[in-house]
């Protein structure tokens, strides 16, 4: 199994979407199949009709994400934005992408 147990503390990974499950389930349960420490980041969207995304938008200039957009990952000095780059970048941390393109 590949789940990451005894290593150094490690710090916490910032995973950010709507409070939804949406394009970040996926992420979720790999940070958690690896024992990831994360914290879950949940960005309140309002009420119909107008679906406000105002808790996004005040908080997304304040990020410095290069391309800021949700969901996003924050970890230590690396920031990411896009499903599927969070699961490279997970899987990577996780030794999940083998070492040929045969694993």
């Amino acid at each position: 199994r590949y789940r990451m147990q005894n290593r150094p503390e490690q710090p916490t990974i910032q995973i950010a979407y709507w409070d939804i499950r949406g394009l970040i389930g996926a992420n979720l349960l790999l940070a958690e199949y690896l024992g990831l420490p994360y914290e879950r980041v949940r960005y309140q969207v309002g009420p119909p009709p107008e679906l406000s995304r105002d808790a996004w938008l005040k908080v997304k200039p304040t990020l410095g994400l290069q391309y800021p957009n949700l969901p996003y990952l924050i970890d230590g000095d690396l920031k990411i934005t896009q499903s599927n780059a969070i699961m490279r970048h997970l899987a990577r941390k996780g030794n999940l992408l083998g070492d040929t393109p045969e694993e």
